[in-house]
């Protein structure tokens, strides 16, 4: 199991969103907005999966395909 981590907006730290789970399962969670009360700096915020990754595990990044044409 994995403790999923987020960025608090406000500090720039990395903090546990009190969340555990296998990589596998975290990997099919949906894209969907979830609260949490940071516990660096006691506000609340909204965050996504599509911004979280997995404490010990290496984080993937989502890269943007370049679309285009090429010069001649």
């Amino acid at each position: 199991m994995s403790t999923v981590m987020i960025t608090c907006p406000n500090t720039g730290l990395s903090v546990s969103t009190a969340i555990e789970t296998e990589p596998s399962v975290f990997r099919r969670l949906p894209k969907v907005a979830s609260r949490m009360l940071c516990p660096a700096c006691g506000q609340e915020h909204m965050w996504m999966t599509s911004a979280a990754w997995l404490a010990g595990e290496p984080r993937l990044v989502e890269t943007k395909r370049r679309t285009g044409t090429a010069a001649a």
